[in-house]
């Protein structure tokens, strides 16, 4: 066996230089358990888990954000036969959020250890991270005390191999993204493609994705003969040009339309060299599409991705988020849980607070303090927010609340909102979303 070999992917990619990184985001609450990654005191190449190996852990009703999970992960292992991949003088400086990918700053104060423990450590705390939710890509910036950048490592699942099969890897499995059904959520499905350049690869996986989908219980939600002009891949953008059919008979619903161009962005930032998607029609960048603003790149959307798993406290929730050029709102479905005890109100409002501004929608909350109490009592829902919750400017003001009143009413159990700020009310009378506040007839769960 050659042990080099097992984590050359990875070893390739130290010294790679990232990409901008943009604004920065606040930590999100962690599920519960969460799984940590850490390496075999006794290795064994030649099994998938005898160089890596999750430890489960209940964290209990603590909701940890970001930087405090891995605060404790760097702690070290509970199992006697796992050892911590980083020695003790590593120290972590900051943990953020940029879309679907988690960005890692860590410190080291020694010397630099071997290629192989380097490489091997950032396996771990890569796989740690992706097994967060809507984590798809890791960034590690290693520097040292001075804060000259010693290593800078992006990571994605496929780019980590636990074992050896001593065969050359020719083919790379990807993620296709279809609609199920109903047409409320994206549904993957695993397909496998030649590794290539990144431009070929990414024209094969539109190519499959054009196909119909292998699997029962989804459908592919883009206008029939919709083809592929044209595809280009540079800096992480994706650029799509799609023939007259993708725009000629759209989909006739704002929810028809997002999940066609979620299928093709989804997809797309599956592969490593893919951060965001720009669709084109004939060589022309398309703006609008039915209700979507399409003017600037997507980002990948994984909570639309479903099923939703009741058995893990899932449901399917509605956001409301205004449009980033309008003063309607539009509806996203997606896939919220209800952890450690808590409503569907606070797990759906928890989402709505930490949504980021992007694929087309505002979030006036983005980064807000969470709700300081949320009490439901006969279809009244009553939300105290803490003082500057809501923005001063007058219409990021009302959109932000009509956002958590129209998102809190998606729930069928929900039928009016009484917002509060410090206990003193923000209107009149209780909130129930009227049809003109949306860019299209509302949507149900």
């Amino acid at each position: 066996m050659k042990p080099l070999k097992l984590l050359l992917l990875l070893s390739a990619l130290l010294g790679l230089l990232l990409g901008g990184c943009g604004p920065e985001e606040q930590p999100a609450p962690m599920q519960q358990p969460v799984t940590f990654y850490y390496r075999t005191s006794q290795t064994d190449f030649g099994s998938e888990e005898g160089v890596i190996r999750g430890e489960v852990r209940e964290l209990g009703r603590t909701q940890y954000s970001d930087e405090a999970l891995f605060r404790l992960y760097l702690l070290g292992p509970q199992s006697g036969d796992l050892v911590s991949p980083f020695s003790q003088d590593t120290e972590l400086t900051s943990v953020r959020r940029s879309g679907a990918s988690l960005v890692l700053r860590l410190t080291r104060k020694a010397r630099s250890p071997a290629e192989f423990d380097r490489t091997l450590s950032y396996a771990c705390l890569a796989k740690t991270a992706l097994a967060l939710d809507g984590v798809r890509k890791v960034q590690i910036i290693v520097s040292t005390p001075g804060g000259a950048v010693e290593d800078q490592v992006l990571l994605t699942e496929n780019d980590i191999l636990l074992y050896d099969d001593e065969s050359p890897r020719s083919s790379l499995e990807i993620t296709l993204y279809y609609a199920d059904e109903e047409g409320r959520f994206l549904l993957p499905e695993k397909r496998t493609v030649p590794l290539a350049e990144p431009q070929t690869m990414a024209l094969s996986v539109m190519e499959l994705l054009l196909t119909p989908p292998q699997n029962g219980g989804m459908r592919s939600p883009l206008p029939p003969g919709t083809a592929v002009l044209d595809l280009s891949v540079e800096n992480g953008l994706c650029s799509v040009d799609f023939n007259s059919d993708f725009s000629g008979s759209p989909p006739d619903s704002e929810q028809g339309a997002l999940l066609a161009v979620m299928s093709v962005v989804n997809t797309l930032c599956e592969l490593e060299d893919v951060n965001q998607v720009q669709l084109y029609v004939e060589g022309q960048k398309i703006n609008s599409y039915v209700y979507l603003d399409l003017s600037l790149p997507w980002v990948l959307e994984s909570a639309a991705v479903g099923p939703v798993r009741e058995e893990l406290g899932e449901f399917a929730g509605i956001l409301c988020l205004p449009g980033q050029l309008d003063n309607q709102l539009h509806q996203l479905i997606i896939r919220a849980r209800a952890r450690g005890g808590a409503s569907r109100e606070e797990a759906l409002l928890q989402v709505l607070f930490s949504h980021s501004p992007q694929n087309g929608l505002a979030s006036p909350l983005f980064g807000a303090p969470a709700p300081r109490s949320i009490v439901s009592q006969d279809g009244l829902c009553t939300v105290d927010l803490a003082s500057g919750t809501l923005p001063a400017e007058d219409r990021d003001r009302r959109l932000s609340i009509r956002s958590i009143a129209a998102t809190l009413c998606s729930l069928p159990e929900i039928s009016r909102v009484s917002l509060l700020e410090d206990g003193s009310p923000v209107s009149d009378e209780p909130l129930s979303p009227q049809e003109a506040w949306y860019c299209s007839a509302p949507l149900e769960p």
